[in-house]
């Protein structure tokens, strides 16, 4: 009898290229006794597993989030995928706190489980191999956990690039905005002086009008001033 029972001997994904794949697998203590576990990796680099360590107590389950980066299958060919996950249980004592120590003391009893990796893409399901390396060599989560950021190791998608860069390439519309008002007010300026040049010829006729009449009536005030001196003089000396 396992000192942990699994929901499943492998942890399934969908595959996803861009985006990091989620997935869940259950623990199970089905003893009478504290069981404390930790997690391993043949890679720890692509595998964030939370929690990787703690102790389940009799009778208890405990659900386990594994997150697989997105990136594993493009430095692998498929045919040689073999990642996998380790599970080592313990036995341990009522009371135990911190499941920490246990695992540095290597006398302990112990049970190593060893966990398969399923990834569905489109058209077919990938799986690590079965009988795998049996000198393969797994590492600790532990400490890993709070210090891998899958973020920062997860490279600008291809097509999102070609995205940025074309929308670098676009035009600037507060500039474009800010020349077309210069050339409307370009534009405006035209029109206003062609408009007083139109309007300058018709101006002036009514200029020399208005001088015409002013001279004929300045003349014709004149001619009846003369006539007037004329006629008074006439008046003073008779003939």
């Amino acid at each position: 009898m396992e000192l942990l029972r699994l929901s499943s001997n492998h942890v399934e994904f969908t595959y996803n290229k861009y985006d990091n794949m989620q997935s869940n697998i259950e623990l199970y203590n089905d003893n009478l006794t504290p069981i404390a576990f930790k997690f391993k990796a043949s890679n720890p680099n692509i595998f964030l597993v939370r929690p990787s360590i703690g102790i389940l107590q009799p009778k208890q389950n405990q659900l386990v989030n594994v997150t697989l980066h997105c990136k594993v299958l493009e430095n692998a060919l498929i045919k040689e995928f073999n990642e996998k996950l380790q599970l080592i249980s313990v036995p341990i004592f009522s009371g135990i706190q911190d499941p920490t120590t246990i695992f540095k003391d290597p006398s302990r009893p112990s049970e190593n489980q060893k966990i398969n990796i399923v990834i569905q893409t489109i058209d077919k399901k990938i799986i690590s191999q079965g009988c795998g390396n049996v000198n393969q060599v797994f590492q600790s989560l532990h400490k890993q956990n709070t210090q891998l950021d899958f973020n920062n190791t997860i490279p600008e998608p291809k097509f999102d690039q070609t995205r940025f860069q074309s929308n670098n390439n676009q035009p600037n519309f507060g500039l474009l905005q800010q020349e077309m008002v210069q050339n409307e007010q370009q534009l405006l300026n035209l029109q206003k002086t062609h408009s007083n040049q139109i309007l300058k010829p018709k101006n002036e006729p009514s200029k020399n009008s208005k001088d015409t009449i002013l001279i004929i009536i300045i003349s014709i005030i004149s001619f009846y001033l003369v006539l007037r001196y004329f006629d008074l003089i006439n008046r003073i000396i008779p003939k």
